[in-house]
C-alpha cells in the first residue's frame, strides 16, 4: 500500500476502494465483450433464474429498486433482457436469445477471474462479500422495525 495512504482510514473507505478497483479490474477482462461487470452480473443473474421479479433482483443486490430500473432499462433496449407484467403488477425479467448469447460469450471471461483468483480465496471472499452485504440487510430491516423510514440503497 502506498505509506502516503494513511493506515487508519475506515473499513467502509478501503471496502469502497477495493470495489472500485475489482469492477475496474473486471470490466478490463470484459472489455473484448463490450459489457460492464455491472451489466453481467445483472444477465447472469436473470439467466440464472429464467425470469425474476424487478423488486428481487433490486433486493437480491442490496439496491434501490430506481438504481436496476436505470440498468434494466440499459440491458432491455440493448435487446438482452425482456419484461412482462406478471401476477399483482410485478415486473418480471428474463434474457432473450441476444442476452442469453452475450451471457455465454462473457462467461469465459468471467470464470477466468475466478481461476486467477484462485478456489479458496475466491470462497474467502465471497463470505466475507456475502456476510458483509447480510449485516447491512439486517441493520435496515431493524431500523425499519424501530420505526425510521427506510432509505434507498
Amino acid at each position: 500500500m502506498d505509506s502516503s495512504f494513511p493506515a487508519s482510514v475506515c473499513a467502509r473507505a478501503s471496502l469502497r476502494r477495493a470495489s472500485r478497483a475489482v469492477c475496474h479490474l473486471y470490466d478490463l477482462v470484459l472489455a473484448p465483450t463490450k459489457l460492464k461487470v455491472t451489466q453481467f452480473v445483472i444477465l447472469r443473474t436473470i439467466g440464472e433464474a429464467g425470469e425474476i421479479a424487478h423488486c428481487d433482483l433490486a433486493r437480491y443486490f442490496a439496491a434501490s429498486e430506481e438504481t436496476f430500473s436505470r440498468r434494466l432499462a440499459s440491458a432491455r433496449a440493448s435487446g438482452w433482457v425482456s419484461m412482462k407484467i406478471g401476477s399483482r403488477g410485478r415486473r418480471l425479467y428474463a434474457l432473450t436469445e441476444h442476452g442469453a448469447r452475450m451471457l455465454e460469450l462473457a462467461t469465459p471471461y468471467w470464470e477466468r477471474m475466478r481461476r486467477e483468483l484462485g478456489e479458496p480465496e475466491w470462497s474467502v471472499l465471497y463470505g466475507f462479500a456475502e456476510r458483509l452485504t447480510q449485516a447491512a440487510l439486517r441493520a435496515e430491516q431493524t431500523r425499519s422495525a424501530n420505526g425510521r423510514p427506510r432509505t434507498a440503497a
